[in-house]
């Protein structure tokens, strides 16, 4: 029978706030966090996940869950302080993973992200920053909150230009491989399908919700292009909507154009990935299906301008992944073979400083 967090016979065990994305629809997010929460499990410690959806998240990895952002920390953090809830204590804190650190995308993310973390390290909590992307930071604000979260605390990047990033904010870090390359993905038998993961891209802004700054290219570009490819290995097609609402939408908009069998795929987790790594192909302009797809030796074709997606591709530097910049210039790609899994060096950084981050979590 499985303890509650909360059980007497749990006291004393560490708990260990873990500040990703989790709860956004985001699937790649949603990998990270299951990698974050079973290394902390098998140290001996409870993962307490901030999520945008505290009821998903914890049915999703049966973990206890609080709201994201500094009203739902601070209201829960308060009553710990005054002993309301016993439950929400916290003996140490993972800053990530996934790509939190930016102020691109708006100037309240970054703070929503780190504003409790840095109250916690004041107060004496051991802190990490796991498994973490970062773009270069546009705001004086942004560096300074950074460097009083992370500054002089092990910090493990998922790549060198977000080592890069950090550095020149102030704020050392290792380069590690993403978590979920250190996932127990197995290749399964290959389908003749290829598996489409690509959606819209939010433009820089500062005020405007993100949802209301998406940007998408041309449908009918799209969809000629992964017609052509489809048609050159007789494959089916399967889009798969990694970035939740937003990429299901664009999906069933090429799903309607491209050929009648074209299937969007159901929005679970175990869905998405099994066929990615069954997959001929993978076509994708997001980050976590390259990543699942390298891990089980799926060939990828990658179209998009994104730093962390150039980042990653540079990281595997393989000939079964070909990445474009245009949709243009997909039916020139040579179409390989599916190949041995691609392993990325250093996942084991994360997993060791989760470890000690329990360890040191202990005498709270």
């Amino acid at each position: 029978m499985n303890q509650s967090p909360r059980d007497p016979a749990v006291r004393g065990v560490p708990r260990i706030l873990v500040c990703g994305w989790s709860g956004a629809g985001n699937t790649g997010d949603e990998l990270l966090t299951s990698a974050v929460v079973e290394v902390l499990r098998s140290s001996g410690a409870i993962p307490v996940v901030v999520s945008r959806d505290p009821e998903t998240t914890s049915i999703l990895h049966n973990v206890e869950a609080v709201a994201w952002g500094p009203r739902g920390w601070l209201r829960r953090l308060a009553q710990g302080l005054r002993g309301d809830k016993a439950g929400a204590r916290v003996d140490g804190v993972c800053v990530g993973p996934g790509g939190i650190i930016q102020d691109s995308s708006s100037i309240w993310s970054l703070p929503g992200h780190l504003l409790i973390p840095r109250r916690l390290r004041r107060m004496g909590k051991p802190v990490v920053g796991v498994g973490l992307g970062a773009e270069p930071l546009k705001r004086r604000s942004s560096r300074r909150l950074l460097r009083a979260v992370l500054k002089d605390t092990p910090v493990v990047a998922r790549d060198a230009a977000s080592a890069a990033s950090l550095a020149a904010a102030g704020v050392e870090a290792t380069v590690g491989g993403d978590l979920v390359f250190g996932l127990d993905l197995e290749p399964l038998q290959r389908r003749a399908e290829i598996v489409v993961a690509v959606g819209p891209s939010v433009t820089p802004g500062r005020l405007r919700p993100a949802s209301r700054r998406l940007s998408v290219d041309d449908p009918s570009l799209v969809v000629a292009a992964i017609g052509a490819v489809a048609e050159r290995l007789g494959a089916s097609v399967a889009l798969a909507a990694f970035r939740g609402k937003r990429d299901l939408d664009y999906a069933q908009l090429l799903a309607s154009r491209i050929r009648p069998d074209t299937e969007v795929l159901a929005s679970d987790i175990d869905t998405q990935v099994d066929r990615i790594r069954s997959a001929r192909l993978l076509i994708s302009s997001r980050y976590h299906p390259v990543v699942v797809a390298a891990r089980n030796g799926t060939p990828t074709i990658v179209c998009s301008t994104e730093q962390k997606i150039g980042s990653l591709v540079e990281q595997l530097s393989s000939p079964l992944v070909t990445k474009i910049e245009d949709w243009s210039a997909l039916s020139e790609c040579e179409l390989t073979e599916p190949g041995s899994p691609l392993v990325v060096e250093g996942v084991g950084l994360h997993h060791e400083a989760l470890r000690q981050l329990v360890e040191r979590s202990r005498g709270d």
